[in-house]
């Protein structure tokens, strides 16, 4: 009974989430699509690449200052380059051929209000913070009635083991009906647990600091326990003070690396090939950034290996994905994980079809009450 109630409870919130959530999915893919002509290379011959320095100073007699360039991993697509223009004082972006540098042009039709809508709508119903509670608790609420489902589903003979696996469609609506809440139910059922729950991590910080700790980590601190945690986290402290001391030092120098050096540098300490992404420093962080995104491994998991170097080129850290605790690995991926994108595009469409999937319980859900009444 409390499984009907809670359902009846949570049942709008959660199909509402669940399908922004299953909509929101594809919004790089279908950008992409839309702007096909700037994003992929229509010349896909392999040659020399562009060098970043060359673009760099490309963009400098534009007045324009680079602030990312993204090399894609191979010659299918355009290279990525997104700046700050000092007399119009806005952000833009271009993309680029890979070889020639010629300005290919810009990702101009825009479907960017649409997903921006149902992002709002998927976090917080367009109903800020009361509304980022009342998703939480929904999805709170979601997390106990998979559970409680799963116990209900559990035959408790053979006849009913056979039942429990297949929808037999020849049967009544009501039938047809109770079997697709119970049987996909059950097939969903680790992944929509697994979703719902990285989706809380991303939402609330007492979330996450359980699924951190759990996984060996520090807590998250927050100002309500920030003090109760001095002493466990000196060493935490330390490395982090150690660190911003360190940044406040960079930012007193001027910039005056060649990318060209950084970018052969980082080459040699990821070789392998991926999609390459220079950052350069900002007033928030003064130091250069290449991060590299692996996808070997695994289920070709996509992961990210980062070389850090100062505002002089002098290399600070390497911070390979393989080497990090597991907690601070998940805390590296929990977006892409709760979206799907850490397995690419197969991720996102397994994650569709299952989020399309839990939007359908709610409906079978109370199609089996109305039944009942």
């Amino acid at each position: 009974m409390s499984h009907l109630w809670l359902g009846l409870l949570s049942s709008v919130v959660v199909f509402v989430v669940c399908f922004s959530g299953a909509m929101y999915s594809f919004k790089t893919q279908i950008s992409e699509l839309l702007n096909y002509e700037v994003v992929f290379n229509q010349e896909t011959k392999q040659t020399d690449w562009i060098q970043p320095d060359q673009i760099k100073t490309n963009f400098q007699q534009k007045s324009q200052n680079i602030t990312n360039i993204i090399y894609p991993s191979d010659f299918s697509r355009n290279i990525l380059v997104a700046y700050h223009d000092i007399e119009e004082e806005f952000d833009g972006h271009y993309y680029i051929h890979p070889s020639t540098g010629e300005i290919i042009g810009s990702s101009s039709r825009s479907t960017g209000a649409f997903f921006d809508l149902m992002k709002s709508i998927h976090k917080n119903l367009l109903l800020g913070k009361v509304g980022n509670h009342l998703v939480g608790i929904s999805i709170l609420i979601f997390v106990i009635l998979l559970i409680s489902g799963l116990v209900l589903w559990f035959p408790k003979n053979k006849k009913q083991w056979k039942q429990g696996f297949k929808i037999k469609w020849s049967a009544k609506w009501a039938r047809v009906v109770y079997d697709l809440h119970n049987t996909l139910g059950f097939y969903t059922f680790l992944l929509l647990l697994f979703i719902s729950i990285t989706g809380l991590y991303v939402s609330y910080a007492w979330v996450k600091s359980a699924v951190v700790v759990s996984l060996g980590g520090q807590p998250v601190l927050n100002a309500s326990n920030a003090e109760a945690m001095k002493g466990e986290l000196s060493n935490v402290f330390a490395s982090f003070l150690e660190e911003s001391m360190d940044n406040q030092e960079e930012k007193k120098k001027e910039a005056n690396v060649s990318l060209n050096t950084l970018l052969k540098d980082a080459s040699q300490r990821l070789p392998y090939k991926g999609i390459t992404t220079i950052q350069l420093p900002t007033e928030d962080n003064p130091l250069y950034q290449i991060t590299k995104i692996k996808q070997e491994g695994i289920f070709s998991a996509v992961v990210p290996d980062h070389v850090k170097y100062g505002k002089d080129g002098k290399f600070k850290k390497l911070v390979l994905f393989s080497d990090q605790s597991i907690a601070d690995q998940f805390m590296e991926v929990s977006l892409p994980l709760h979206t799907g994108e850490i397995l690419g595009l197969s991720g996102i469409i397994l994650y569709f079809i299952v989020t399309m999937i839990a939007c359908s319980l709610p409906v079978t859900g109370i199609l089996i009450w109305v039944k009942k009444l």
